[in-house]
């Protein structure tokens, strides 16, 4: 007893007590209206730093186990949360709510937006999930985290204004669409992604507008993938995407041509850092294409393009280029870095009279013809082969040439309208 009472007196009492004493005057600080108070302005300088303008709080509250807080920017965005935590299981749930209505401030995105949601979870396991207007549209979203680090995505989005969505990547666009689908994504964490992307967009006026030029060349998908440091760590990924375009001129700034009309690809991606493979399919033009792109080591090595049976007029539609023929159009492609093979074969062709001479100054009658082209790549250069026939002629060509060669021994053999 006698040791007890002394205990205070030896050097790991006195030790003990001081962290009791601390204890309390950090609870007295900390939990207390008096120490909330002088806890506000340390409150508001470190969120004014961490979102590098100026904010005021609005309201601050804090005890062992539950936790209030309002804050403010100059522009009149807003962000309020409240909930309630353990220090003992180190768990935690709350509400929040932002709203945003100016385009400054803490607003990460430079368009009014407003979204609600709760949160929960520990370390171990945290969830966070809401909804948002944003857009001109409605997001639905939860997202899982596994130690703080990303684990799992879904993503819900209805008539989301895809115009402002593209002036927020900084990608010029007029056009009246809206974007909706839903994104399913989980195994970040574990480095073995597994999810499915469905995307659908509505169209009621578009305009073309010049398209940007790609100013990062060095962009590869290594270096997207890589670490700070350059490495590559290893990696499964199984995507499964399903897009339905109504106009596919939506995506002139990303594939960096001019695009039109409708537009449906069902596709694949599945592989590792060693070897990727994508595989798409889609019934555009009325016909049966499908495209497989092989990716060794992170870097495409062979694309393969087969269409079979597309509508010629709808296929020249979709590059957004008046079609100077009708029929039943058929192309394959096998490309590689320096070698490849294209065949274009067209049955039951017709010309088009009013367009060849409106958009390509050529004056024929109308031809009915079948065409085959076939063009082996080497580092030589193009071998052309491409036979023609039509009610009015013949012609085959077996040379090696340059493409533009052999389009004018193509046009030459075709009769010219001699009527005026």
């Amino acid at each position: 007893m006698k040791r007890i009472r002394n205990f205070h007196h030896t050097m790991p009492g006195r030790v003990l007590l001081f962290i009791l004493g601390l204890i309390v005057v950090l609870a007295l600080l900390l939990f207390t209206p008096v120490g909330n108070r002088i806890m506000s302005p340390i409150v508001e300088k470190s969120l004014t730093s961490a979102l590098s303008t100026p904010i005021q709080v609005q309201e601050f509250s804090l005890t062992y186990n539950r936790f209030q807080l309002v804050i403010q920017d100059r522009f009149g965005n807003t962000l309020s949360t409240q909930g309630g935590f353990s220090l003992l299981t180190l768990r935690m749930y709350a509400h929040y709510r932002i709203e945003c209505f100016e385009n400054n401030g803490f607003n990460p995105i430079s368009q009014p937006f407003k979204t609600e949601g709760s949160l929960s979870g520990g370390i171990a396991s945290f969830t966070i999930h809401g909804t948002g207007d944003i857009f001109g549209g409605n997001l639905l979203y939860q997202t899982e985290l596994h130690r703080f680090h990303l684990a799992s995505l879904h993503l819900k989005m209805e008539e989301i204004n895809y115009q402002k969505l593209l002036h927020l990547l900084d990608y010029p666009s007029k056009t009246e669409t809206l974007l909706s689908g839903e994104i399913t994504l989980k195994g970040f964490d574990q480095r073995d992604i597994e999810g499915d992307i469905v995307l659908n967009t509505k169209t009621e006026h578009f305009t073309p507008t010049p398209i940007l030029e790609d100013s990062n060349g060095s962009f590869t998908l290594k270096s997207f993938l890589a670490d700070p440091d350059g490495q590559i760590r290893p990696f499964h990924v199984k995507v499964i995407l399903d897009a339905s375009l109504e106009h596919a001129g939506v995506l002139e700034q990303f594939v960096g041509i001019p695009l039109a009309g409708a537009f449906k690809v069902k596709g694949r991606i599945e592989g590792d850092e060693k070897f990727l493979r994508l595989r798409a399919s889609s019934d555009v033009a009325r016909s049966d294409t499908s495209l497989t792109i092989l990716i060794p080591e992170l870097e495409p090595s062979s694309i393969i393009f087969d269409l079979k049976g597309g509508d010629a007029e709808q296929t020249f539609g979709l590059f957004a280029t008046p079609s100077p023929i009708q029929g039943e159009l058929s192309a394959y492609a096998e490309l590689k870095a320096n070698s490849g093979h294209i065949n274009i074969a067209i049955l039951n062709g017709v010309t088009i009279p009013n367009t060849l001479k409106q958009h390509y100054q050529i004056t024929q009658p109308l031809i009915h013809f079948d065409a085959d082209v076939s063009a082996d790549i080497t580092k030589k250069g193009v071998h052309y082969q491409a036979s023609f026939t039509s009610d009015l002629s013949r012609m085959e060509i077996d040379a090696t040439t340059t493409h533009d060669q052999m389009l004018r021994e193509l046009l030459k053999s075709i009769p010219k309208n001699r009527t005026k």
